[in-house]
């Protein structure tokens, strides 16, 4: 009985969270009230099966969007506090994050909110143990999103949300967009 109490809380969480894929180069939308974009590095030395971030809305990134190399994803989401809660590398393995503080950032509505990037690094070749960080590429990102989405970073302001603080977009933000 235990067991398919478990199993019918998973099937219910799983089908709570929302399918979104990252905006296209070229994508051109308006925001609508209490939205704001969330741009998110990924560097991984694999392809990784699905991304689950909660807050208050509920997403899963998946394997279309999650590819090994380097890339960035921008969604647009409701404003607010969101926690990456779990990477599934396959099928099989995935990793938990129980320090949330570390893995939450913030959505600011009507602005590009940059959160991170994640770094999934495998320890060796054949090994099952990876480095995991959040960490902050803010000046790579930008150069990003203005060769990528021109758009959408030219009628929107930056702002840094993920952990920790950083005032770069701020000082951006005042003297107009100048490096």
């Amino acid at each position: 009985m235990k067991r398919l109490f478990i199993l019918a809380v998973i099937i219910f969480v799983n089908a709570c969270a929302t399918q979104v894929t990252s905006l296209k180069q070229g994508d051109k939308i308006t925001l609508e009230a209490n939205k704001g974009f969330v741009l998110l590095g990924i560097q991984t030395s694999q392809s990784l099966k699905t991304i689950r971030i909660s807050g208050p809305q509920n997403i899963e990134l998946n394997s279309n969007d999650v590819k090994e190399g380097t890339n960035y994803l921008l969604i647009d989401l409701k404003a607010g506090k969101y926690t990456i809660d779990r990477l599934d590398l396959d099928n099989y393995r995935y990793i938990d994050f129980d320090n949330d503080e570390y893995w939450e950032f913030n959505v600011s509505p009507g602005q590009i909110s940059y959160v991170g990037h994640i770094e999934v690094i495998r320890r060796g070749g054949y090994s099952r143990y990876y480095r995991t960080e959040l960490v902050n590429r803010s000046s790579e990102a930008l150069e990003f999103l203005k060769q990528k989405h021109e758009i959408i970073y030219s009628q929107n302001t930056m702002s840094y949300g993920g952990p920790g603080e950083d005032l770069f977009f701020e000082f951006l933000n005042l003297t107009g967009g100048t490096e």
